[in-house]
């Protein structure tokens, strides 16, 4: 169901999905008055979506459809999705291909009229850019993907040992505003969600990952992101099997939230 959003000039909507791997819910912003330039769909960290309202206002603002995966929505006592790294990416490979489907079917995505044609650029923060990367390489056959941004990547190699992941966590926000807090209480609906998505990243490898990449790869996050520091951006550009490109924006680890101008400017180019 569309409404009104809390920016002018931007429509905000919900949709329910019920796939093979569980209920997925959609959450859509898409420019009110004009015909969309480009789609963006949008992977969270910590399967917690709340934050991103920002970034996705301003894209749409700024005349992009975007539609944000929240998977860990859903708390009934029937199966849902697996809240590990290769549960949310099989559920988003599905959710993005029905998604794909709907579009090509109807004219539409999510119940609003899609009038940018092309590929759809995928955008992960922090554990979901994990998530999106994993979505990226099992949906990328379909051509309809034209890019990958993951904002905030984690685990560095080094951050995969306990000794080397909590200094990297006590400082990772030490540039974002304290207004960014009242996300966290969030963290009461996934409870122990949360535990077993870390544990699951700190097995994955995306540095191996990206490697088998056909679509161009950029990789950003803010100047104080310990948890994406310069070098791990540039490590896993070099490595994207299309070409990638590092961007340091603002910020810490959560810059997506203060910062939306930057990190959209930042999208909005991957999409060209």
């Amino acid at each position: 169901m569309a409404a009104a959003g809390t920016v002018p000039g931007v429509v905000e909507g919900v949709r329910w999905h019920e796939l093979e791997a569980g209920p997925v819910r959609s959450l859509w912003f898409s420019p009110a008055e004009r015909a969309a330039t480009a789609t963006v769909v949008v992977f969270p960290g910590l399967g917690l979506p709340r934050y991103l309202t920002p970034l996705a206002r301003t894209l749409a603002g700024g005349g992009v459809q975007v539609v944000v995966f929240d998977a860990l929505a859903f708390r009934g006592r029937r199966r849902r999705v697996r809240p590990t790294i290769p549960g949310l990416s099989t559920a988003g490979q599905q959710w993005l291909i029905e998604l794909v489907a709907v579009s090509a079917a109807s004219g539409s995505l999510v119940g609003t009229p899609l009038t940018a044609g092309g590929p759809v650029v995928v955008l992960g923060h922090s554990t979901g850019a994990q998530v999106a990367l994993e979505v990226v390489l099992g949906v990328q056959h379909t051509g309809r993907v034209g890019a990958l941004v993951m904002a905030g990547p984690t685990f560095t190699p080094a951050q995969r040992h306990l000794r080397h992941l909590v200094p990297a966590g006590l400082t990772a926000w030490r540039k974002d505003p304290p207004t960014e807090l009242v996300v966290l209480k969030n963290l009461a609906r996934v409870r122990t969600d949360v535990v077993r998505l870390v544990v699951s990243g700190l097995r994955h490898r995306p540095e191996q990952r990206v490697e088998h990449l056909r679509v161009p790869l950029t990789t950003t996050a803010g100047e104080a992101d310990s948890f994406a520091p310069p070098e791990w951006l540039g490590e896993l550009a070099a490595r994207a099997g299309a070409g990638g490109r590092a961007h340091v924006l603002v910020g810490s680890h959560n810059n997506v939230f203060p910062h939306p101008d930057e990190v959209a400017a930042l999208v909005r180019s991957a999409a060209v």
